[in-house]
């Protein structure tokens, strides 16, 4: 049987790189919405980010009927300042301009400017959403711990803001330290959104 590819729903061409590089370690192919001239930014307006998911998705079932569709929506919790960013990452400062990976950086430094590193707690929640080519649909949660740091990395990742403030004590590197190892030696550690992905794996395995 022919396998089918998986659409992966988002114009972030990190986000795509990362989800079809994990993919592809479960023989899986994907597609990108620009390799079938698909040009949607879906309106996330929704409260949570199993909301969001569910926007993105079905917005994406929608201009391309009878695939697989992945799409994610992530959130960062911290700790010192009441669970924020959560949601709205993009749009931390006043929950309607969109930011960039720089200005976040620089926000998320002067917010937490005099806390304690013991006190910079977070976590990244991602919750990872599948289509099937029948419509039906299933998702999955996945969670990384860490803190952030007092001071940025050197490095930075287009795309991902917190790639180089967010550290991970279990692993002794950055977020975006752990991206930048080869797919051998980092089989061991997922990230908030390859655990979710993770989950659905078997579904698209089975189906396609």
């Amino acid at each position: 049987m022919h396998k089918k590819k998986v659409l992966i729903g988002t114009g972030n061409e990190a986000k795509i790189i990362e989800i079809g590089k994990f993919l592809s370690l479960y023989g899986i192919e994907s597609v990108s919405p620009r390799e079938l001239g698909i040009d949607i930014d879906p309106d996330e307006t929704g409260n949570t980010l199993e909301e969001n998911a569910l926007i993105k998705l079905r917005a994406y079932q929608e201009v391309a009927p009878g695939m697989f569709v992945i799409v994610d929506d992530a959130g960062l919790e911290i700790d010192a300042l009441g669970g924020e960013p959560d949601i709205h990452v993009r749009r931390w400062k006043d929950k309607q301009t969109r930011m960039t990976d720089e200005e976040i950086i620089g926000y998320a430094m002067e917010r937490l400017s005099g806390v304690p590193l013991e006190r910079r707690s977070a976590r990244f929640r991602s919750v990872a959403a599948l289509a099937k080519p029948n419509g039906e649909t299933e998702f999955a949660v996945g969670e990384l711990s860490g803190f952030i740091m007092e001071k940025p990395a050197d490095f930075r990742m287009p795309g991902f803001p917190f790639a180089p403030i967010f550290y991970i004590s279990e692993w002794s590197m950055t977020l975006g330290e752990a991206h930048g190892l080869a797919p051998e030696k980092n089989s061991q550690r997922l990230s908030h959104r390859e655990k979710a992905l993770l989950k659905l794996i078997p579904t698209i395995q089975k189906e396609s």
